[in-house]
Parts: C-alpha cells; structure tokens; sequence
C-alpha cells in the first residue's frame, strides 16, 4: 500500500487582536479535506480507517473520521482511499551524500547526489534529516540555503559541519575518517565551535569512542571545552559514544544528546536517572537489510 505523508505546521494565534478601522479583510486562505485513508497520527493509538482531515493554509486543523470532521463549504475535497497517511518521519543521524548506489564512497559526496538522496528520502516519508558531522565543502551549506530560499526540495537538510574526533580518531569507514576536525587541545575545539557557529549549524557533533582500542578517544578536557563553546554560541551537542562510563561524564559534562546509546554494556540505573535529570535525549539507532 502507498504511503502519503502529512507535513503538520504550527500555527500562533494572538488573542484580543482587533483589525483597525476600514481595513480590507485578508482573503481565504485555502482549505482542503482529504478523505478515506487510513491514518496512523503517531501518538500510539489505534490506526484510523476511514479517516478525514482538515488541512487550512499548510496548518491542520481537525482530524476524525470522514463525516465528523467539520469544514467550510469552500473546501476543496480530496480522495485518499486506499493509501495511508502518516506523520513525516525525522532522521537525526544521518552522513549524507556519500551512498550512491548501495555503495558508500567519497566520489559519491557531490552536490546532484545530496539533492538527489534528499528527494528519494522525502519520497519515502522523511521530512527532515539532521547529517551529524560529515559535512565537508560547501555543497550542504548551499542546498540548506537553497532550501531556506525556497529555491530546492526534498527532506529538509539539517547540519552539524565537521565533528570532532582526537587526532587519528576519526570513523573507521574510509570515507569520513579524515572529515571531522582532528583537536587535541581545548582552544582549538572552542575556536571550531565558533566556525561552526559563524556556518549557522544545527547541532555539534564529537565522537567519543576509541574504535575497541584501535585508535585515540576525544580527551575529556577536550570535549568539556567544545560543550561549553557550543553552549555559548547557542548550539547543542550531540556525542557518539560506546562505553557506559564515558557517557556518564558527557552528560555531567553538559551533552545534549546521544547518537545512540552505548554498546558496551547494559545501561545502569545511574545512568538512565543522570539522562532524565539532564534531560539528555538519544536517538534510535535503526537498519533496515535488503534481501
């Protein structure tokens, strides 16, 4: 069955706001019902059949279903019978631009390769996509502010630029290994923060992890110094981590954020109270294998 998926605004509605006198009335923006998909709202409730909403200028506005939900007469009707709706998909840790093909090569990491992966990916139902420290060059940068031009499509392209890693530390897919800034002092990771910032990223990213003892691990007083920059630039950071004791110290340093959760070990209770008393969020870590 095909997929639609369903883009959800926020609207803001200033109360005690009076037009003055003899302003025209703004005209209608446009309304639309779509009708008789099966929607899935992603709050774990049952799936809807039959279900119908009220989309009104890119907000929506009411969902039930078809034949209880409300609408102008105006209204536009549009049938969804037979697809399902869901709410956009949101992918926080993603390197785009260097997969073509199946294959993961540093050829691939082109400008008509990103956009193209940014439009399969919205085709597929992802929203937005946050690529977390691989992006090298000027090509990422130019598609986000194309797509903040309202100049480009696909799945709304979210930075972190260059990670961090010690000197030697980077990922072990060859591609990215020398991507990330390589910092072994904490000047020099805040002086990074801070070129990040002037890029306007979304997010920091480090990399805490050792490669199982094959290579050096991002120092603490490194990584200490690069949370507290990004915090001052107004930026969170988000860690690659593995084991269970370096996670602990990044949250008390101040992360904001998880990759995915250790592997290492099992998560202890200390850990997860820290998590919650800092309110540290992770991501899913998931893979889908062809057969």
């Amino acid at each position: 069955m095909r997929s639609v998926t369903l883009g959800v605004s926020v609207a803001i509605v200033v109360l005690g706001y009076s037009a003055p006198p003899g302003a025209s009335a703004p005209p209608q923006a446009a309304v639309t019902v779509f009708e008789g998909a099966r929607l899935i709202r992603g709050d774990g409730s049952a799936p809807l059949e039959d279900a119908a909403f009220v989309v009104e200028a890119g907000i929506l506005k009411a969902v039930g279903p078809r034949g209880q939900v409300s609408a102008p007469a105006r209204a536009t009707r549009v049938s969804l019978s037979g697809k399902t709706v869901i709410p956009v998909l949101v992918d926080l840790h993603a390197h785009v631009g260097f997969s073509r093909d199946g294959v993961f090569a540093p050829e691939h990491y082109t400008h008509d390769n990103i956009v193209d992966q940014l439009k399969r990916l919205e085709y597929y139902g992802v929203g937005a996509i946050l690529s977390l420290g691989t992006d090298v060059g000027v090509d990422t940068f130019r598609i986000r502010d194309e797509q903040r031009a309202g100049q480009a499509g696909g799945a709304t392209l979210y930075l972190a630029g260059r990670g961090f890693v010690a000197p030697g530390g980077g990922p072990p897919v060859a591609p990215l290994e020398h991507v990330p800034y390589e910092v072994e002092r904490p000047g020099l990771g805040r002086i990074f923060v801070r070129e990040l910032a002037a890029q306007k990223v979304d997010m920091v990213k480090i990399w805490v992890d050792d490669r199982n003892g094959t290579k050096p691990k991002l120092a603490p007083e490194v990584y200490r110094a690069i949370i507290d920059e990004a915090h001052k630039q107004g930026l969170r950071v988000m860690a690659h981590v593995y084991y269970l004791e370096d996670a602990k110290a990044l949250v008390r340093a101040g992360v904001d954020g998880f990759a995915h959760l250790v592997r290492d070990r099992d998560v202890d209770d200390e850990f997860v109270q820290l998590m919650k008393e800092h309110k540290v969020f992770t991501c899913a870590a998931l893979g889908v294998q062809a057969t």
